[in-house]
């Protein structure tokens, strides 16, 4: 079984985690985890193997993935030879905070919500045609050269790539303008409620009155945030959970599934690879031998 871990409390607000790992030789660089931070890995030389979730990604230089929170990731290395890349971790609160009016909330929440239709892997081509590779230039000197107020550079270059993803390669619809000050600060509040109490029976109606809303205005305003319903958006943090358990735990799929809050095992399958595109077994499978399944791809690609 695949261990799987949680960073914690690696970056502060003020600070960004820049990493720049070379190797020369086939390695494991880090096995199976996730954290609270987004991370961006941008390769320099060599060829690296980053698993992101169901999705081995063979990046090479100039080629670059971006690491929602939370979200299960491992990074290897499988041939000799000089492998280079560069890497920042940033928090969510970087781009987006408490005090942020909706006009700008609205592009930010895909990158802090973790949606299905985010953009994870970026070509060369992608990279280059581009701001990203200038931003990432000069995140990488600003930390080498650490001038007067680097810090704030870094995060102006964070955000003016993330701008030019937002505008450029990402197409998910932004959230509705038109909600309220009080009931952003509200679902705020809901989302942190739903992450807490994932597992137990929850429905929409008993969140809007826990939380004081009209459930017609609870049900339109989440689906204006979210771009789902709150069955989905449920469904989807459960997954979420059952992900890490999948990799991490001797628990079977029924287990699982009961421990995440899905009433039946058929039901939880189905949700899983509505989303995912592969089932909870073949996603586990993923994590159980990742060196050969990453070499099998490799040889394929080569094949091809």
């Amino acid at each position: 079984m695949q261990e799987i871990y949680e960073e914690k409390g690696e970056v502060k607000l003020e600070d960004y985690e820049i990493v720049y790992q070379i190797c020369d030789h086939p390695t494991l660089i880090t096995s199976p985890h996730y954290h609270n931070v987004i991370e961006i890995i941008y390769i320099l030389e060599g060829e690296f193997v980053i698993t992101i979730s169901d999705t081995k990604y063979i990046l090479g230089p100039g080629e670059m993935v971006l690491i929602n929170t939370k979200e299960v990731h491992s990074v290897h290395v499988l041939d000799y030879g000089v492998h280079r890349s560069f890497a920042v971790k940033f928090l969510p609160e970087t781009i987006c905070s408490d005090s942020q009016s909706l006009m700008e909330l609205k592009y930010v929440i895909p990158y802090i919500m973790s949606f299905p239709a985010f953009k994870t892997h970026y070509t060369k081509d992608e990279v280059e045609n581009s701001n990203i590779k200038d931003c990432i230039d000069s995140i990488m000197r600003e930390d080498r050269e650490r001038g007067y107020a680097y810090k704030f550079a870094i995060r102006i270059y964070i955000s003016h790539l993330l701008l030019d993803l937002i505008r450029k390669v990402n197409t998910i619809n932004p959230i509705d303008e038109e909600i309220k000050e009080n009931i952003r600060e509200k679902f705020t509040d809901i989302f942190h409620h739903i992450s807490s109490h994932y597992a137990e029976k929850l429905t929409a109606a008993q969140i809007a009155k826990k939380f004081g809303l009209r459930q017609s205005d609870f049900s339109s305003n989440f689906k204006k945030i979210t771009g789902k319903s709150f069955n989905e958006y449920l469904n989807y943090v459960r997954i979420c959970k059952a992900k890490r358990m999948l990799i991490s735990s001797e628990k079977n799929i029924s287990e699982i599934a009961f421990a995440v809050g899905f009433a039946n095992t058929s039901y939880f399958i189905n949700c899983f690879k509505t989303q995912m595109s592969i089932t909870p077994a073949g996603f586990k499978q993923i994590y159980n031998d990742p060196p050969a399944s990453v070499y099998y791809n490799l040889e394929q690609r080569i094949e091809d």
